[in-house]
């Protein structure tokens, strides 16, 4: 996702691409033999008991989401209690035999960040996450829009900064799609961020106040003075 992004505003995308694909391939031979190993054993996500777990308590968490649509509040997983199969291919001889084998896992997190703020704070807390991620997003896209062809050096900063902001977000959020990670720091700083270069955005391009003047009030004299005269 970071490739692709950083793709959008490249000029030559050809050139980095095939760029890209050379890291890549050059990148193999220097991967440990254990990763490759297990990754070359997983055709789907029942051949990995990581992965399989996941799954089975994202479903686990929509099941109870139906009964709960206010959500079970925070840490609400340590009720759980899944109850998935796995697959293995066993090898005897040149015999392969897939088994299926039961699992029970209890207290399991939800490992992805949109499901714990589903099983955690229902429909209606999804969606003001949601509406949180999206809203940061689009105003962040009408910036680039708006400055991308000024020849102002701010205004071409400002570009810059809501590029690499809408970056990092769009990484946080597919990341997060398998990491229970909704309330880290990070990203409402990162949303901070993003309110403060949209208001100062906002107010450059306001038109100018007209000057105020300031009056001068005379002195007040004193009674006395004031009926002599």
């Amino acid at each position: 996702m970071l490739a692709v992004l950083a793709l959008r505003d490249a000029k030559r995308r050809f050139l980095l691409m095939g760029l890209m694909g050379v890291l890549g391939l050059m990148a193999i031979p220097f991967l440990p033999q254990s990763y490759l190993e297990r990754m070359g054993t997983i055709e789907t996500h029942q051949a990995d008991t990581s992965a399989s777990t996941r799954v089975a308590v994202w479903w686990d968490t929509i099941e109870y989401v139906k009964q709960n649509p206010m959500g079970g509040g925070f840490e609400a997983y340590l009720g759980n209690e899944l109850r998935y199969k796995t697959r293995q291919a066993v090898q005897t001889g040149d015999t392969v035999t897939i088994e299926y084998v039961e699992v029970v896992d209890k207290a399991r997190a939800y490992h992805s960040a949109y499901f714990e703020v589903l099983g955690e704070q229902g429909w209606l807390g999804l969606a003001l996450w949601l509406a949180i991620q999206i809203i940061g997003l689009v105003q962040l896209e009408l910036i680039r829009w708006r400055l991308r062809k000024s020849s102002d050096p701010v205004d071409g900063a400002n570009a810059s900064l809501a590029n690499a902001l809408q970056i990092g977000h769009v990484v946080y959020l597919v990341g997060s799609l398998f990491v229970g990670i909704a309330y880290q720091p990070f990203i409402f700083m990162l949303v901070g961020i993003e309110i403060g270069l949209v208001l100062a955005v906002k107010r450059r391009a306001a038109p100018p106040e007209p000057a105020r003047h300031a009056v001068r009030k005379s002195p007040m004299q004193p009674i006395g003075l004031a009926r002599q005269a």
